[in-house]
């Protein structure tokens, strides 16, 4: 099932396909072996894919890999100052107040429109649990090696390794600085302690 939540039917720009791959029934994978009446049945109920069109065509899903993402980044939009201050609003408030600017690499809109999504994506996925969503089904987080996660960084881990990005780290260092799961407090004492160390060697 897809909803197209920027764009048009006629002129898509981002839809969102439901469920996603980390959506699954905890009792018929096997990892709930006796269903009880606090038992959570699925795992990342509200997983979805993120799915970009250009030009009303849907883009493959290695286009916009994490990877992809922030090395456009890092070669094409670190330097911009306007574009940076998109990025922030979207990451505090979701929303992205005017046009910005016309940079090399992915289009300016279409980056900002997939990152927004993608933050909602991973909100649901590692931050807010079913009762933070209000949601009629209990439901658990899971990271992708099956491991439950609760109040994770969700788009914070994201946003981390966009900073380190905009300050002059290079993708290959920061992906090392990251690891997957972190919660806020493990991502901003990472970050601390990388401006840290690069101060030191100053």
């Amino acid at each position: 099932m897809e909803f197209i939540v920027e764009g048009t039917k006629d002129r898509p720009i981002i839809g969102i396909r439901y469920p996603g791959r980390k959506a699954l029934n905890r009792v018929r994978t096997g990892r709930i072996k006796k269903v009880r009446a606090n038992s959570a049945e699925w795992a990342n109920l509200f997983d979805f894919l993120v799915i970009p069109y250009v030009s009303g065509k849907e883009l493959t899903q290695g286009e916009f890999t994490f990877e992809k993402i922030l090395r456009d980044f890092q070669d094409n939009k670190r330097k911009s100052e306007e574009f940076w201050k998109l990025i922030e609003e979207l990451y505090k408030h979701n929303t992205i107040s005017k046009e910005p600017p016309k940079l090399p690499g992915i289009d300016s809109k279409l980056y900002l429109l997939v990152l927004k999504w993608i933050w909602i994506q991973e909100d649901f996925n590692y931050k807010l649990s079913w009762q933070d969503v209000n949601s009629h089904i209990r439901y658990v987080l899971e990271t992708r090696t099956g491991t439950s996660t609760s109040k994770g960084a969700g788009r914070g881990k994201f946003y981390a390794a966009l900073i380190l990005l905009k300050h002059n780290f290079n993708f290959d260092v920061v992906k090392k600085i990251i690891p997957l799961y972190l919660n806020d407090l493990q991502i901003f004492t990472l970050i601390i302690n990388s401006f840290k160390r690069v101060m030191w060697i100053l």
